[in-house]
């Protein structure tokens, strides 16, 4: 499908694997400039190649999101390499199932500053830019379990939640400066950091089954079908859409 993004810079964080890979090969594929940032050089190393192979650009950049200083020269070496950033997918970060009383605070600031530090570096460091251009898009992954809550994973669904209002709060901001900030909200989607962070012992087959049995749908989702989210989001097609939280979730929950 061609969504008329042509020519157009994303960076991408955690795009080394799963929902942020599947985000990257996309916008590779509907040719946009990719900078694949991860903690894991090799991972955003390979994914870069693919995009590459399959006759795209990239560039690959290693990056912990919690620092701040590391976003910032990521962000810059990516726009001295490709050119200035027109599209932000705020999508690394992990989950664990952990019971409540047992969260420590090593456990609550990891998680938060992953997904909330991270996501308030990164658009902090590419939104001078958009405003100084008027143009940008930024789309950030939230979750199911910030909309319904969560057992033994109160601290994900909390800075999941977190993000939501951040959503909201920074598409109000930058709307007049044409920037558009969205959200997806995923129910499970079948990718390695959900069967090492979400799922702990059994077999995984019938794990992913019983999963599923209480989506509507009968089926977990697939990284590629967030990802086509995401282009929408990024594309023309969106362009009245801002502030607005996009549940892909088989049904599982409805508004």
């Amino acid at each position: 499908m061609d969504w008329g993004l042509q020519g157009k810079v994303a960076f991408v964080t955690g795009g080394g694997s799963g929902i942020a890979r599947a985000v990257a090969m996309a916008l590779g594929e509907a040719g946009i400039a990719v900078g694949v940032a991860d903690m894991r050089l090799p991972s955003a190393e390979s994914v870069a190649a693919e995009i590459e192979s399959n006759g795209g650009k990239a560039l690959a950049v290693e990056v912990n999101v919690t620092n701040s200083d590391q976003v910032n020269d990521a962000v810059a070496r990516v726009e001295a390499g490709l050119g200035p950033i027109d599209y932000l997918a705020n999508v690394a970060g992990f989950a664990k199932f952990v019971p409540f009383l047992e969260i420590t605070d090593e456990a609550w600031h990891d998680l938060i500053h992953v997904h909330l530090n991270g996501a308030f570096f990164s658009s902090r460091a590419v939104l001078p830019g958009m405003i100084s251009r008027g143009f940008g898009g930024i789309v950030t992954v939230s979750s199911l379990h910030a909309q319904i809550g969560q057992p033994r994973a109160v601290h994900y669904s909390a800075a999941k939640a977190g993000l939501m209002g951040f959503t909201r709060g920074l598409a109000k901001e930058v709307a007049g400066n044409g920037i558009r900030v969205n959200a997806v909200a995923p129910g499970p989607i079948d990718t390695p950091g959900w069967r090492s962070g979400m799922v702990t012992g059994g077999n995984m087959e019938e794990i992913m089954e019983g999963r599923s049995q209480v989506i509507p749908m009968g089926r977990m989702g697939a990284p590629e079908e967030i990802a086509d989210v995401f282009m929408y989001l990024f594309s023309p097609s969106s362009s009245y859409v801002t502030g607005q939280i996009i549940s892909i979730n088989g049904g599982e929950v409805m508004y």
